[in-house]
């Protein structure tokens, strides 16, 4: 016998869904849901955590540019103060102290006052340099008083002891005349000129040569 059901089909015995394959379903879906909801949490904290670690990172890394830059400009400075206190003293090798010169000569000159020796005077004190060789001439035309040209000598031994002979290249010999002159006493005395020539200052000695004995 044939047998018509015309319920609906949700309402029908035959087609009705099983509980456990309902309850199978539901604890699947909230496996999947909890799954994707813990990596969800795991993924996005660890994503916040590296972003923050990234941050601080990024932080150090500006304060340490900052600190390389900063020492990148001392290290620049230094070079540069090395530089300029290596061409002050390279200057300062290459001058001559001139009233250091004049010091010396004076005292060569007076001679402890022993004008028995020599009693001398200049006119003027000249002097020319050369910039290429960066070398220099000294004139000194003077007088010596009396009448013995053995003080003109005199002089000339001792300007050869002074501390700056060493730094010579050349120096004039004795030489001399009688030029008598009423406004002197006594009015005898030699008109002579000495002219010294100077070493380039990268050939002078820095030693200052012992004294002999004067005769």
């Amino acid at each position: 016998m044939i047998r018509i059901n015309l319920l609906p089909a949700d309402h029908r015995r035959g087609n009705r869904i099983s509980p456990k394959v309902l309850a199978t379903s539901f604890g699947s879906a909230l496996a999947v849901a909890a799954s994707i909801g813990w990596f969800g949490i795991v993924y996005f904290g660890q994503l916040g955590e590296l972003e923050s670690q990234h941050a601080t990172l990024a932080a150090e890394l500006q304060q340490k540019s900052k600190k390389v830059g900063y020492f990148d400009k001392l290290e620049a400075n230094r070079q540069d103060y090395g530089t300029r206190v290596q061409t002050i003293q390279e200057i300062g090798r290459s001058r001559r102290v001139w009233s250091k010169f004049m010091d010396e000569l004076i005292d060569t000159v007076n001679n402890g006052g022993d004008t028995e020796r020599h009693l001398a005077w200049f006119d003027q004190v000249t002097v020319k340099t050369d910039p290429k060789l960066r070398a220099a001439s000294v004139t000194l035309p003077g007088w010596v008083q009396g009448n013995d040209m053995a003080r003109v000598a005199n002089l000339h031994r001792d300007i050869e002891q002074a501390p700056f002979f060493p730094d010579l290249a050349a120096k004039s010999g004795p030489n001399g005349k009688q030029v008598p002159s009423k406004d002197r006493i006594p009015p005898e005395a030699f008109q002579m000129s000495i002219e010294l020539k100077f070493k380039p200052p990268a050939e002078q000695t820095k030693g200052t040569p012992p004294a002999a004995p004067k005769k």
